[in-house]
Parts: C-alpha cells; structure tokens; sequence
C-alpha cells in the first residue's frame, strides 16, 4: 500500500514538474527574436571554443592521447546535459534572488516542494544551442573516432546523460543555496564553481594533480564526461571503471543536497528577520 502510495505522489510530482516547466518554455518561446537570438548565442558562444579546438589539433595530433574526435566526444558529453539542465532546470541560478527579494516567501506557503518550484523557475532557451550542438558533435565524435556500438553502450550513454543531468541539477543547487548563509546580492562562488565545467572537455590526463582533484572530488565534473567517455570509448586505464561510478556519485551528490536543502530551510526566517 505504501509502495503505491509513493509512485502515485512520484507521478503526481512528475505531472506537475512537466506543467511548470512548459509554462516556462511558453513564456520563453513567445518572444520569437529573443528565442532565436538565445540559441544564435549559445551556439556561437560554445562554437568558439570548438573553433579554438580545431586550430589546435591543426598543429598536434593528440592531446593526452587523445585524438581530435575523441575530445569532441568529450565536449558532447558536457554539452549534452548541460544544455538539459539550462532547459528543464535552471531556476536554482534565480534562488539567491528569490531569498534576497522576499520572493522565496511566497514559494513557502504553496502546497507545491518549493525545490521543485525553484527548478522550475527558470527554462533557458540557451539550452537549446547547446543540446544540438553536443548531440551533433557526440554523433560526430564516436563516428569518426571509431567506436563499436553496442546495445550495452547505448544503454550506458542514456545513464550517464541522465546521471549527468542529476548531477548538474545538484551542483546548482549547493551552489546557490550559499545565499541562506551568505545574504549578499552577490557572490563570485557560484558562477566560479560553474565555469570549472570547462575542465570536462578536455582529457583529465592533461591537468595536473590539483585540477585532477578539483574536478574530480571538489567539483565532480569529471564524471559527466572524461570517466564515461573511458568506457564508451574502450580507454585502457586503470580508471577506467568509475565511468560506471557516475550515477553514485549523483546519488550521493544528491543525497547532499537534499541534507543541505532541509537544513537551509530551517535556518531561512524571510526577508527582514
């Protein structure tokens, strides 16, 4: 009775996820220049550093050898969720805003998660720009660099694109929930701590030690693309394995921010207290 109980609420919340967000993708889609310029933007935007890749490999044949396709692979698998996240759950970037205006009051006192009221706030229209691109140079990437698909890749990739979607969705929560504790307009952390996803398109074997730990415990960026990217494209390394780690490292990321997200609750008094 319980275990039915709870898929019914699961479903119930999932309807309801769908219903907010397509009145946010409306309200994005109605100014038709904008739409088109947002996506114009990210393509170009990202497209820049694809141009800067390009000219790279013009003068070297790999990069930690790691061919030219091999990385676009990893650019596609960087892409690809974050693009995702900009168009189904980019409303924590709005939170520290939402606190400092009093808005996050008015979350509070409607029978809905106010977590899922906060994801839901925001769909980027730039998300687009960046999901075509990452499918086209995923699709590119594992075409031209050879790889044997397989159902159990395919299998695979769905998993890690969901578990990396899950995993953003977190980071950006921890992030911005730094303004329960830090009420200022601004802070330099949160965008900081985004832009380290940069780091996710190049081969980790490039870095050095600090900005392998970074990226791998600090911020985890490495599990959305550089350790799946191990498996589907049959890298022989000794860490080759934690490409199937990566939906547990989302779960205990989410876990995190689930633990943190109560406690901010707590401590949240409204605007004035």
């Amino acid at each position: 009775m319980t275990w039915s109980m709870n898929l019914s609420r699961l479903r119930g919340n999932a309807r309801l996820y769908a219903k907010l967000q397509l009145i946010q993708l409306r309200t994005v889609v109605e100014y038709r220049a904008d739409f088109w310029i947002g996506i114009l933007g990210a393509s170009l935007m990202h497209g820049a550093g694809l141009v800067f890749i390009v000219a790279l490999f013009g003068q070297i044949d790999e990069l930690g050898g790691w061919s030219a396709w091999e990385v676009a692979v990893l650019y596609g698998l960087t892409l690809i969720p974050a693009g995702l996240r900009e168009l189904f759950a980019d409303g924590p970037w709005l939170l520290r805003s939402l606190v400092n205006s009093g808005e996050f009051d008015r979350l509070l006192v409607r029978p809905v998660s106010p977590a899922m009221q906060v994801a839901t706030r925001l769909a980027s229209i730039h998300g687009v720009g960046q999901l075509s691109l990452g499918l086209t140079l995923l699709i590119l990437g594992t075409t031209r660099s050879g790889m044997d698909w397989t159902l159990w890749k395919a299998i695979f990739l769905l998993v890690s694109v969901l578990s990396s979607l899950g995993l953003l969705i977190a980071i950006g929560f921890l992030v911005n929930m730094i303004g329960f504790w830090e009420p200022s307009a601004q802070s330099a952390i949160p965008t900081a701590y985004a832009m380290l996803i940069d780091f996710a398109k190049f081969p980790l074997d490039i870095y050095s030690n600090v900005i392998k730990v970074l990226v791998t415990v600090v911020a985890p960026y490495a599990f959305i693309s550089y350790f799946p990217a191990l498996v589907l494209l049959d890298k022989e390394t000794p860490w080759r394995w934690l490409g199937f780690a990566s939906p547990l490292v989302t779960l205990l990321a989410v876990l995190l921010t689930s633990w943190l997200w109560r406690k901010a609750l707590n401590r949240y008094q409204g605007v004035g207290h």
